[in-house]
């Protein structure tokens, strides 16, 4: 039976491969409807533009394959729920190591520049990052000792 520390770890866990495959699916599909969904108005011939500038286009693409990565990495995320002890450095890399790094990016320059969708995902991933932390200390006990 799993204790309610790692109940806590699990839930983080979780939330964060939900939270890492809607924004990597939604974005890697369809930018368009992402940034509709936070109210950003792309111009009809946008499109277009990207498909001739020579830096647009390769940024634009970059972007919705990495936005992939983001999905395939949250879907990765069921592996440490069914054992968090041997899947503890994926944790720490997709739930920690990614949040605190990209986290200030985004909020830095989502403030900065005014970017409402960038200033949320950064404080999400902020909050996912203290979170999936929290979880990994309060079960660090038992993971020495080999326990879930």
């Amino acid at each position: 039976m799993r204790s309610k520390a790692t109940n806590i770890l699990q839930f983080g866990i979780l939330l964060t491969g939900i939270i890492y495959i809607i924004i990597g699916g939604l974005f890697g599909f369809s930018p368009i409807l992402f940034a509709n969904i936070f109210g950003i108005e792309v111009n009809p011939d946008w499109y277009n533009l990207i498909k001739y500038d020579t830096f647009t286009s390769p940024l634009y693409h970059f972007s919705r394959a990495f936005a992939f990565i983001l999905a395939v990495a949250g879907l990765s995320m069921i592996l440490p729920l069914f054992d968090p002890l041997k899947y503890r450095g994926m944790i720490y890399y997709n739930a920690i190591l990614f949040p605190l790094v990209s986290a200030p990016v985004l909020l830095v320059n989502g403030i900065e520049y005014d970017h409402l969708i960038m200033t949320i995902c950064g404080v999400l991933f902020l909050v996912l990052c203290v979170f999936v932390g929290f979880g990994l200390v309060i079960t660090g006990k038992q993971a020495k000792m080999g326990k879930e």
